[in-house]
């Protein structure tokens, strides 16, 4: 009789902790679902956000040709169309060969190269130039036109059809000014102040 006892106590005790456990066993609830649905969330936000970030500096943008920009601007001012020891005057004769396209001559600091590009040490296959000097060659003319070097004067003109060489080089920028970036640059050309006029696209 004891074991009879202890057998239903014993089955009781199993009914009772299965019964326990069937009640305490639960399903998701709605703040699970909303937990998890939010961690989701804030992870996929994360993602979207952070990587962008970390694959910019592979892509080439208005920084990096900005940089580049003025790098061409300085180089050319204070050193390839003229002296290092006196910055921002440039020489005639490197300043009327760089633009005519020719080799570089003795002591002009640019690169020999067919394009503007080459002759400025950019990739031509990468990077577009624009290089031009503007300034006031008379007296009631706007202080942003083309000049150019007239030969048989030696002096800077407005440029035309008859004057020797104009001095701009390379392709024609685009007119959407979103895509290029410029960089501008006084100096003195023959006893005048001019400005060079760098634009990168």
């Amino acid at each position: 009789m004891n074991r009879r006892r202890n057998e239903t106590q014993s089955n009781d005790r199993r009914v009772g902790r299965s019964l326990w456990i069937e009640e305490h066993r639960r399903g998701q609830t709605t703040l699970d679902f909303a937990i998890g649905m939010s961690l989701f969330l804030s992870v996929l936000i994360f993602i979207f956000l952070f990587i962008p970030g970390l694959l910019s500096p592979f892509s080439a943008g208005v920084q990096e040709e900005t940089v580049t920009t003025d790098r061409v601007a300085d180089g050319l001012t204070m050193g390839m169309l003229g002296s290092p020891q006196q910055l921002y005057v440039l020489d005639e004769h490197c300043t009327r060969e760089f633009f005519a396209g020719n080799a570089p001559p003795s002591g002009c600091g640019y690169e020999s190269g067919g394009s503007a590009e080459e002759r400025v040490g950019l990739d031509p296959a990468r990077e577009n130039v624009n290089v031009t000097i503007r300034g006031n060659a008379t007296a009631t003319a706007a202080s942003g036109e083309t000049l150019c070097w007239d030969g048989a004067t030696e002096e800077l003109v407005e440029a035309s059809g008859s004057c020797g060489t104009v001095l701009t080089t390379g392709g024609n920028p685009p007119t959407n000014n979103d895509a290029s970036v410029t960089a501008l640059r006084v100096v003195s050309l023959n006893g005048q102040d001019v400005t060079v006029r760098v634009v990168m696209w």
